[in-house]
Parts: structure tokens; C-alpha cells; sequence
């Protein structure tokens, strides 16, 4: 663990002298960021043959798990919770990348890593999304969402071909809006199908029901989405900055002695993860 922190402070420093030297060439004119797809390419990708794997992925998950594991406070829990969190979700993610079902993601896979980062922004489509969605779900539009509601709109084919619908023009991960719905479909079938109950689906949106009222209001929704959604652009930032530094210094992977792979590292995330 030791050369990981000598190496992170090794790294800052130098992207802080590289900063230093830049502004001072360029005060105005900072050197614009790599898109986000672009860069997750370059962190992740250990073997440099432009294309990402879920197990390169899992590496880099695994060797950000034993940075944060003495990770201590209110902050240190809540990074940890959230990498958690995307630990479980990540191969889910990765099936819906993968749009050609190939194992792996490239490039053009990628780039819509990218287009949720700018979803997220003014403008962006993931709020309007998201309302949309809201309202899709609300059938008594009483402005909350209720477990049966919920739970029905789970099983609602109409419900679901909606939403998928909606998603698809934001986001064309298919050729069509159908193919979409039948990933949706089977993913839904394959963390639960049938076994899914009102308690399952209440378990499952605790943490967005603040008011512990049994209920999901719009005031609710909107607020995770509007700390997640932040939380998320300054981790991509972070990413954006130190993805390519990391990446030319071999990452993190001190598996091979003290250095060495060529992978791209998870430190990327280190920051604000």
C-alpha cells in the first residue's frame, strides 16, 4: 500500500508542476480535456488493444476497493457505499454498452460514457428524462411515486416499452427502441423475475424515500438526482484531468513489483469516487 501512496503523491505532483508550467506558457489558454469515453479508455485498457474488458474493469474496481479500505469519516463511508454500489451494477452497465455483444467495449461503445456526462448538464435530457419517466410511473398523478405503483410499472410491458422508448432517443445503445426493451426485459428477468415483490422493490428504493413516508416524491427524486448528479460531473472532471497522466505512469497496478503494467489505473477515480 505504500508504493500506491508514494506513487499517487508522485503523480499529483508532477500534473501539479505540469499545470504550473502550462498556465505560465498559456495563461489563457488551458489545454481543453479529453472526453470522458476517450480517457476510461486510456485509464482502463491494460493490454492497449482499444478495447476494455469487464475483467480489466474488475481490476481497476478491485485495487480502488483497497485504497479507500482505511478510508475513515462521513466522506471516506459515502466514496466507499458508492463504489459498492457500482461494483454490483458495473456488469449490468457493461451489457448495456456492449452494444455489439462482443465482450468488450470500444471506442464508439464508450462515447456514450460521454453522452451521460453531458446528459447530466443544463440542457443536457437526463432531468426532462427523468420527469418524464416520473410521470410515466405516477399513474394517479399525485406527484409521488407508491410501491405498487412501482412494482407494476415493473411488470408493465407498456410501462417498460415507454420508458425504454424514452431512453433509446437518448441514448441509441441498440439499433432500435424494441431490441432495447428486450435487454431491459431480460435484465429485469435476471435480478429477479418473477421472485419480485412489493417488499423486494421497497427494499430496493429505500435510500431515495428521505421522509421514511413509504412514498417517492418528484422533491425526493430530484434531489439524489441533483447530488448524484454532481458528484458525478466532479468525479469525471477528476477522471479527465488524471486519467492521462495515470495512464502514461503505468497506473496503479503494483501487482508486477513496483510497477509496472501497462495498464491504465483506477486512480483516475481516486479523487472524488
Amino acid at each position: 500500500m505504500i508504493y500506491q501512496y508514494i506513487l499517487i503523491n508522485c503523480i499529483l505532483l508532477l500534473a501539479f508542476a505540469t499545470r504550473f508550467v502550462a498556465s505560465q506558457q498559456q495563461p489563457n489558454k488551458p489545454k481543453p480535456l479529453q472526453p470522458l469515453g476517450d480517457v476510461l479508455l486510456l485509464v482502463l485498457d491494460k493490454d492497449k488493444n482499444q478495447k476494455v474488458t469487464m475483467e480489466e474493469i474488475d481490476t481497476q474496481l478491485n485495487m480502488l476497493e483497497q485504497l479507500f479500505q482505511n478510508a475513515e469519516g462521513e466522506e471516506g463511508n459515502e466514496y466507499k457505499q458508492l463504489l459498492k454500489g457500482f461494483k454490483a451494477l458495473a456488469p449490468k452497465i457493461f451489457e448495456l454498452l456492449d452494444s455489439d455483444g462482443n465482450k468488450s467495449l470500444n471506442k464508439a461503445e464508450l462515447k456514450y460514457v460521454t453522452k451521460f456526462e453531458q446528459s447530466l448538464k443544463r440542457g443536457g435530457g437526463m432531468r426532462e428524462f427523468l420527469r418524464d419517466s416520473f410521470g410515466i410511473i405516477d399513474k394517479n398523478t399525485d406527484e409521488q411515486l407508491s410501491v405498487e405503483e412501482l412494482f407494476e410499472g415493473i411488470k408493465s410491458d407498456e410501462v417498460i416499452a415507454k420508458l425504454t422508448s424514452n431512453f433509446h432517443a437518448l441514448f441509441p445503445l441498440r439499433s432500435s427502441s424494441s431490441e432495447l426493451e428486450s435487454f431491459v426485459k431480460t435484465t429485469l428477468e435476471s435480478i429477479g423475475g418473477d421472485s419480485l415483490n412489493k417488499e423486494s422493490v421497497m427494499a430496493g428504493i429505500e435510500w431515495l424515500d428521505d421522509d421514511e413516508d413509504g412514498f417517492i416524491s418528484r422533491k425526493e427524486v430530484g434531489k439524489y438526482y441533483n447530488s448524484a448528479g454532481k458528484k458525478f460531473l466532479d468525479i469525471s472532471k477528476t477522471i479527465k484531468q488524471m486519467g492521462p497522466m495515470l495512464a502514461l505512469f503505468g497506473g496503479m497496478d503494483m501487482n508486477a513489483g513496483g510497477g509496472g503494467g501497462r495498464a491504465g489505473s483506477s486512480g483516475g477515480f481516486k479523487m472524488d469516487l
